[in-house]
């Protein structure tokens, strides 16, 4: 499967002095490539949305993964997820990260349909339970730990056990 992670941009004001490396995005992408999946991380820190449209476009991902670590970049993420929903119907989008851990809900509703759900807690964990379900059956996220969806909620999520066992993607 075709997995782009898309970290978003600086936050305001913040583009000249602070860049932050996509960590959780390159231990995410690590444990999906393991398995098998074809990778791509867009950093809008340094990438433009255009870019990242482009990708959708040409490379085109059968699914889309938002990394949101802060919450002054939710209207920004919600946002891409809106227009990536109407440019690619069947793509499965979804986030995750800090900040949509705790506001899963609201981002959801913000989010008009276009984000499938809210992965919570720890997507090193999360990430391959859902690509299988969005590979075989989608209506099964809804059972997923640490998946959050229009259609339900699943089981709490699952802590990572030792992080020694990932290295970041960093390429």
């Amino acid at each position: 499967m075709r997995l782009l992670l898309v970290h978003p941009s600086c936050l305001m004001f913040s583009e000249i002095y602070l860049r932050l490396e996509p960590l959780g995005l390159e231990l995410v992408a690590e444990v999906a490539r393991r398995a098998g999946h074809d990778v791509r991380i867009v950093d809008l820190q340094v990438f433009k949305a255009a870019d990242y449209f482009h990708e959708l476009d040409t490379w085109r991902p059968h699914a889309v993964g938002f990394s949101l670590n802060y919450l002054a970049n939710i209207p920004e993420v919600v946002d891409l997820a809106k227009v990536s929903r109407s440019l690619s119907r069947e793509c499965f989008l979804f986030a995750g990260g800090h900040s949509a851990s705790f506001t899963a809900k609201e981002i959801l509703e913000h989010s008009e349909g276009a984000l499938d759900c809210i992965v919570r807690g720890e997507a090193e964990e999360a990430i391959l339970p859902l690509l299988e379900a969005v590979a075989n059956d989608r209506a099964a996220i809804t059972q997923l730990p640490g998946v959050i969806s229009q259609h339900g909620d699943g089981l709490p999520p699952q802590l990572i056990h030792t992080l020694d066992d990932i290295h970041p993607a960093r390429d």
